[in-house]
Protein backbone atom coordinates (compact mmCIF):
# COMPACT_ATOMS: atom_id res chain seq x y z
CA UNK A 1 0.00 0.00 0.00
CA UNK A 2 1.45 3.29 -0.58
CA UNK A 3 0.49 6.70 0.37
CA UNK A 4 0.11 9.43 -1.72
CA UNK A 5 0.99 12.95 -0.54
CA UNK A 6 1.70 16.05 -2.32
CA UNK A 7 4.96 15.95 -4.49
CA UNK A 8 6.92 18.42 -2.38
CA UNK A 9 5.91 16.87 0.70
CA UNK A 10 7.39 14.03 -0.47
CA UNK A 11 10.35 15.28 -1.20
CA UNK A 12 10.39 17.48 1.57
CA UNK A 13 10.19 13.89 3.98
CA UNK A 14 12.53 12.00 1.88
CA UNK A 15 15.36 14.42 2.02
CA UNK A 16 14.40 15.26 5.73
CA UNK A 17 14.52 11.18 6.88
CA UNK A 18 17.67 10.87 4.58
CA UNK A 19 19.65 13.71 5.88
CA UNK A 20 18.59 12.37 9.66
CA UNK A 21 18.90 9.07 8.90
CA UNK A 22 22.34 9.65 7.27
CA UNK A 23 23.65 11.75 9.85
CA UNK A 24 23.28 8.99 13.15
CA UNK A 25 24.34 6.41 10.59
CA UNK A 26 27.49 8.05 9.73
CA UNK A 27 28.14 9.72 13.15
CA UNK A 28 27.93 6.03 14.73
CA UNK A 29 30.42 4.44 12.23
CA UNK A 30 33.21 5.93 14.51
CA UNK A 31 31.94 4.70 17.84
CA UNK A 32 31.65 1.32 15.74
CA UNK A 33 35.43 1.41 14.93
CA UNK A 34 36.25 2.64 18.28
CA UNK A 35 34.73 -0.78 19.41
CA UNK A 36 36.96 -2.40 17.22
CA UNK A 37 39.81 -1.30 17.98
CA UNK A 38 39.05 -1.64 21.63
CA UNK A 39 39.11 -5.43 21.11
CA UNK A 40 34.80 -5.91 21.56
CA UNK A 41 34.35 -7.55 17.99
CA UNK A 42 30.95 -8.53 18.95
CA UNK A 43 29.40 -5.27 19.81
CA UNK A 44 30.88 -3.73 17.09
CA UNK A 45 29.32 -6.46 14.76
CA UNK A 46 26.54 -5.93 17.21
CA UNK A 47 26.41 -1.84 16.27
CA UNK A 48 26.94 -2.59 12.65
CA UNK A 49 23.97 -5.05 12.29
CA UNK A 50 22.06 -2.67 14.21
CA UNK A 51 22.96 0.34 11.92
CA UNK A 52 22.28 -1.59 8.70
CA UNK A 53 18.98 -2.60 9.81
CA UNK A 54 17.59 0.96 10.89
CA UNK A 55 18.73 2.16 7.22
CA UNK A 56 16.88 -0.79 6.16
CA UNK A 57 13.77 -0.19 7.98
CA UNK A 58 13.88 3.64 7.15
CA UNK A 59 14.02 3.11 3.45
CA UNK A 60 11.06 0.29 3.27
CA UNK A 61 9.15 3.39 4.65
CA UNK A 62 10.61 5.68 2.54
CA UNK A 63 9.82 3.20 -0.38
CA UNK A 64 5.91 2.88 1.00
CA UNK A 65 5.63 6.41 0.21
CA UNK A 66 6.78 6.48 -3.21
CA UNK A 67 9.95 6.83 -5.54
CA UNK A 68 10.43 10.36 -4.95
CA UNK A 69 10.63 9.64 -1.19
CA UNK A 70 12.76 7.35 -1.70
CA UNK A 71 15.06 8.98 -4.18
CA UNK A 72 15.35 12.11 -1.90
CA UNK A 73 16.17 9.95 0.84
CA UNK A 74 18.97 8.29 -0.73
CA UNK A 75 20.24 11.81 -1.49
CA UNK A 76 20.02 12.95 1.97
CA UNK A 77 22.00 9.93 3.47
CA UNK A 78 24.54 11.33 0.44
CA UNK A 79 24.64 14.73 1.27
CA UNK A 80 24.68 13.42 5.18
CA UNK A 81 27.97 11.56 3.86
CA UNK A 82 29.61 14.48 3.02
CA UNK A 83 28.90 16.66 5.79
CA UNK A 84 30.69 13.88 8.44
CA UNK A 85 33.19 13.63 5.87
CA UNK A 86 34.17 16.72 6.17
CA UNK A 87 33.68 17.43 9.63
CA UNK A 88 35.26 14.50 10.44
CA UNK A 89 38.59 15.54 8.62
CA UNK A 90 38.92 19.18 9.90
CA UNK A 91 38.99 17.41 13.42
CA UNK A 92 41.41 14.39 12.78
Amino acid sequence: MTYHFPLAAQIAIGSCVGLAAGAIHFATLRWNVRLLIAGTPAKAIGLQLLRLAGLAVLFAALAKLGAWPLLCGAAGLLLARGFILRRVQVTS
